[in-house]
């Protein structure tokens, strides 16, 4: 299982051996505000910020709908001072030895001398020039590198894919700020966040601001406001604050379930907190599910996109966008390499925009999850090894085994309520093969409450099928 989540706030410095510095802001925060009513949802923008096109890459069209951060310790936004390099060290001796002196040295030299003046200037260029090959010189001053670029031909695709990128980086850039939390046990927290309204909503990840009390939104322009924690849910991992603040440029809503694998995508947000950081990569996989236990509010995650572009420590609750410059997911957390124990390279998981939308709106209304409109089976699994199938005398290899039950939102199992039971291995979903837990999460990924799933089970030797009525996820749910 993936140990995905990063949260060490009382962290230092690598090697320093002190606790780091607190990262300096242009302005002494403000006194929080009074936070006006709620606004009238849904959230997302009238249109995507205008990028042009980028012929040449078909796939990539318009309708497309990392993070971790939580608890990051301050002083990754101080400027780190660099060392100049060491002089060249003489390694010969002190005076370099004298060659034996001749009685006719001083004939030789007359008649070098001779032979100079006879030649003239000519060869006085013609040996300065040979001194420092491709350098070239004007008298004593020395001209370095070459004055024109290569000869090189770019493809008008990929200067329109550049073009793309630098005009929705820049596009983007205004409706992603920087979110600082103190005021907890946990020392500070460095995390981003998306403007959602015109009038100050800003949406984060949990673990931003969670067991904290004090929030200060810096905004791209490097002004600082003060902010209030409007609604939390744990179990998605989101959160929403609220400014006060008029003519913000809120973010554009894509829709998530257009992502494709192989899409661009762009990661906007504060690494490392610097705020103003966009990184860029493609969408690698769709529909994963990642733990953030036990240091994380969300026990489990599903239906994340996984990113390619990189996402660091600060990145959590910022922006994954697409060439359209539409979110299409928040960063929130990051695989980890099990060798080493830490972050993998370029595998960063965000949570899908149509997802954080759907609660956002409920935070915002509520101030809390009232409804999870997910759909639910209500069992308690776990996967099948080979050892757990000759443990448990199982027949079947493989697939993910009922070993008890949960109840939705309606106080009972729809799993149960239908007849499955506990020692049953559930080998398929709808016709699609589950050999996992994560494959059972995809396999419902998309489904309501309501919906039917259609179970293959292996019950002893035999297999049969089971149809079950999705109840609704609690919200109490991890």
């Amino acid at each position: 299982m993936l140990n995905t989540y990063n949260n060490d706030p009382t962290a230092a410095l690598p090697g320093s051996g002190e606790p780091p510095a607190t990262p300096a802001h242009p302005t002494t925060p403000a006194e929080p505000d009074t936070t006006p009513a709620p606004p009238t949802v849904p959230l997302r923008a009238n249109d995507a910020p205008a990028a042009p096109s980028y012929p040449g890459y078909p796939g990539y069209g318009a309708g497309y709908g990392a993070g971790y951060g939580a608890g990051y310790p301050s002083g990754y936004g101080a400027d780190f001072g660099a060392t100049p390099p060491n002089p060249p060290t003489y390694w010969g001796p002190t005076t370099p030895p004298q060659r034996p002196r001749r009685h006719w040295a001083g004939a030789l030299l007359a008649v070098a001398l001779l032979i100079a003046l006879a030649i003239g200037g000519g060869a006085g260029a013609l040996i300065a020039l040979h001194a420092a090959p491709g350098a070239a010189t004007t008298g004593s001053t020395i001209v370095l590198g070459a004055k024109s670029a290569p000869a090189l031909t770019v493809s008008s695709s990929t200067t329109s894919l550049q073009q793309s990128i630098e005009t929705v980086a820049k596009a983007v850039e205004p409706s992603v700020v920087e979110i600082t939390s103190t005021g907890g046990q946990n020392g500070e927290s460095i995390g981003s966040g998306d403007i959602l309204t015109a009038d100050g909503y800003i949406v984060t990840n949990d673990h931003v601001v969670q067991g904290f009390t004090t929030f200060t939104v810096t905004l791209s322009n490097g002004t600082n406001k003060q902010a209030q924690l409007v609604g939390q849910d744990a179990q998605d991992d989101l959160a929403v604050v609220k400014i006060a603040a008029t003519n913000l440029t809120p973010i554009a809503l894509g829709d998530s379930s257009k992502a494709t694998v192989g899409e661009f995508s762009i990661a906007i947000g504060t690494p490392l907190g610097i705020r103003n950081t966009a990184t860029f990569g493609i969408v690698s996989a769709l529909n994963r599910s990642a733990s953030e236990a036990p240091s994380g509010p969300a026990s489990e995650l599903t239906g994340l996109i996984q990113t390619s572009a990189p996402i660091n420590p600060g990145n959590s609750g910022g922006a994954l966008v697409n060439l359209q410059g539409q979110l299409i997911g928040i960063p929130t957390l990051s695989a980890t390499n099990p060798e080493s124990g830490g972050p993998a390279n370029s595998i960063g998981y965000a949570i899908p925009s149509n997802r954080v939308e759907y609660v956002a709106e409920q935070l915002i209304t509520h101030g809390s999850l009232t409804s999870s409109g997910q759909g639910f089976m209500g069992i308690q699994a776990e996967d099948v090894t080979p050892q757990i199938a000759a443990s448990n005398g199982l027949s079947a290899q493989s697939g993910v085994l009922v070993v008890g039950f949960a109840n939705d939102a309606a106080g009972q199992s729809p799993a149960q309520q239908a007849g499955v039971q506990t020692g049953d291995v559930i080998t398929a979903v709808n016709g699609q093969a589950v050999a996992s837990n994560d494959d059972l999460s995809s396999a419902l990924l998309n489904d309501t409450p309501g919906a039917q799933a259609k179970l293959t089970i292996v019950r002893g030797t035999s297999q049969i099928t089971i149809t079950v009525t999705l109840g609704e996820r609690p919200v109490s749910a991890g």
